[in-house]
C-alpha cells in the first residue's frame, strides 16, 4: 500500500443491507396495558376513533421500519389479540396477566 496511489472512482462492493429485527408488537407490555386501559375507559364512537388511530400509528411505525404490508398486517392482529385478551383478564378482576 506504500506508495500507492488510490484511485477515487472505484467504489467498494456494496454490502449487502442489514436485516432488521423487530421486537414483536405482541411484546410490548407497557403498550398493549396502556391501550386496554384506555379502551376501557372510553365508550362507543370514542373508543373506535382511538382504536382505529392506535392502529394506523402501529402501521405507519411498523412500515418505517422497513416491514412489508404482510408482515404488518399479522404483527397489527397479533398486537389487537393481546389488548383483547388484556382487556378480558381486566374484566375478570386481574388487570395485569394477560400481557
Amino acid at each position: 500500500m506504500k506508495g500507492e496511489q488510490l484511485n477515487l472512482f472505484d467504489q467498494p462492493k456494496k454490502k449487502p443491507m442489514a436485516e432488521v429485527i423487530l421486537f414483536p408488537v405482541d411484546r410490548e407490555i407497557g403498550f398493549i396495558r396502556e391501550t386496554a386501559r384506555i379502551l376501557t375507559i372510553k365508550q362507543g364512537a370514542a373508543a373506535d376513533r382511538f382504536w382505529q388511530m392506535t392502529c394506523r400509528r402501529l402501521y405507519a411505525r411498523l412500515q418505517i421500519s422497513g416491514l412489508e404490508h404482510e408482515v404488518i398486517k399479522v404483527e397489527v392482529s397479533r398486537f389487537a389479540h393481546a389488548v383483547y385478551s388484556q382487556i378480558e383478564l381486566h374484566k375478570s378482576g386481574n388487570p395485569k396477566g394477560a400481557a
